[in-house]
């Protein structure tokens, strides 16, 4: 057991030192998803948990629903309100999960697609390996990052919960001061991301044979539709 759980435990590591060497050996593993996939689902659910609770699960709401313009006051005081109740404690959980989950089977699935377009076609299993590790250093370091900003603030209620970690451009710009599409493009280009991109168009390439430049070409142009289609969805 104690065997199995170092081998695990270096698998994770390995993306960090030699992740080219560690996705040219995925398409031989079996079950090599299982564990970078569950260590994201975690990070982020340890996120989830971490934020609300220094931040104030009252002050989470307010700051969302200060932003809908759609929404009446007495429908913002009806949700702040309702803040700390247990099914909104528990949705709040489940939604943590379920969007680490589909955000890694989506990106899989996307790029499996792209993959059976070269001459050595990956399996999804493959595909979500190289999905699942490429995302192991971004969730560590904005897990890190974000529990770093909590713990050493002076008063964590009065924090921007849209503003804890410094990695993208719209860290630094004022709210209010550009349009909510400049506001939308800034948030999108974030270290984490890049290095994402990075590491997922190192590991397109190598499990289906291609070069890193085509990778890039399929990832970035992945990443760009979907940055577009937010800024679009925040412009409507």
């Amino acid at each position: 057991m104690l065997d199995f759980a170092l081998a695990l435990m270096m698998s994770l590591l390995e993306v960090f030192y030699r992740p080219g060497r560690l996705f040219a050996a995925l398409p031989a593993k079996r079950g090599a998803w299982i564990a970078p996939f569950v260590c994201n689902v975690l990070l982020l659910l340890l996120t989830g948990v971490l934020v609300p609770h220094y931040i104030g699960r009252e002050n989470l709401v307010r700051s969302q629903v200060q932003r809908d313009p759609r929404l009446t006051s007495e429908q913002k005081e009806r949700a702040i309100a309702g803040a700390d109740s247990f099914g909104r404690v528990i949705g709040g959980y489940v939604a943590t999960v379920v969007l680490a989950v589909l955000l890694q089977l989506a990106i899989a699935g996307i790029l499996t697609i792209f993959g059976m377009m070269t001459h050595r076609p990956p399996s999804f299993a493959t595909m979500l390996s190289v999905v699942a590790f490429s995302l192991v250093p971004c969730c560590v370091t904005f897990a890190a990052l974000t529990a770093e900003t909590l713990l050493t603030a002076p008063n964590p209620a009065l924090l921007d919960p849209s503003k804890l970690v410094g990695t993208n451009l719209a860290f630094y710009v004022r709210p209010g001061t550009v349009s909510n599409g400049v506001y939308s493009v800034l948030h999108s280009l974030d270290l984490l991301s890049l290095a994402a991109i990075g590491l997922l168009s190192l590991g397109f390439s190598k499990v289906t044979g291609s070069g890193v430049l085509l990778g890039l070409a399929v990832v970035g142009g992945v990443w760009i539709f979907y940055t577009s289609v937010m800024t679009i969805f925040v412009l409507l």
